[in-house]
């Protein structure tokens, strides 16, 4: 990558359950962000993450396709903009070719809330892909 970009993107299914908050108030079993984003706040890892050993993100290029890619039958997700300078001052993340040819960053270690700018919640519809409920976030996903 030439230049690195302002943010990179975590994208989780809005389904998901932090086990370590389960059986407490978090809005009916949808995955709970604490607002606001305490810098302490550790973020669980998804089961692709914990068995690639890596976080998985995106650049706003590739949430598109990474949203359509793996989560097309997903009703909702959730999606965090994360401080890339923040986050690669203290942790390590490589850019890795996927199958695609594209890099994508992956944090190696935590991704915890001093890093994260801010997130958007968004429900994909009755649409065929999630282009349509993008646009709703266009102007903050950049």
């Amino acid at each position: 990558m030439s230049q690195s970009p302002e943010y990179v993107y975590k994208v989780f299914p809005s389904a998901s359950v932090d086990s370590r908050i389960e059986g407490k108030a978090n809005r009916g079993h949808r995955f709970y962000f604490p607002q606001p984003i305490p810098a302490s706040h550790e973020f669980f890892l998804c089961e692709n993450d914990l068995q690639d050993g890596f976080v998985h993100m995106s650049t706003a290029e590739q949430v598109p396709g990474v949203l359509n890619r793996y989560f097309g039958d997903v009703p909702s997700v959730s999606i965090l903009r994360i401080d890339y300078g923040r986050l690669s001052a203290f942790k390590r993340v490589t850019w890795d070719q996927a199958s695609n040819g594209e890099k994508y960053p992956h944090l190696h270690g935590f991704l915890e809330g001093e890093s994260v700018d801010s997130f958007k919640e968004i429900e994909k519809g009755q649409n065929p892909t999630w282009d349509a409920s993008l646009k709703t976030i266009s102007d903050w996903l950049k």
